[in-house]
């Protein structure tokens, strides 16, 4: 921490990664982007954050799935890797 800062780096257990294709469905603007990038953001400090309910996608990989402001987000975590991966995001309905 160099002198004069006021906030020690963070601390980042994993690196969020989605496909640039995601950004379509995501909100250009206002509360619904802002709390998806909020969550993904959280999930770097966080991977095992609990999603509202379990899918599978079709090579049976556990998805965990979030409800946020009409949204799905779907992720899983690398462990070894220590990744993230977002695999979807869709209107939720």
């Amino acid at each position: 921490m160099a002198l004069g800062d006021r906030h020690p780096p963070r601390f980042h257990f994993a690196d969020a990664y989605l496909r640039i294709s995601l950004l379509d469905v995501v909100p250009r603007g206002g509360a619904p982007r802002y709390e998806i990038f909020k969550f993904i953001d959280g999930l770097q400090e966080r991977p095992n954050t609990p999603g509202d309910f379990v899918e599978y996608d079709v090579s049976r990989r556990e998805l965990q799935v979030k409800l946020i402001g009409g949204y799905a987000v779907s992720y899983w975590v690398d462990e070894p890797a220590k990744i993230v991966m977002i695999a979807n995001v869709e209107a939720a309905n």
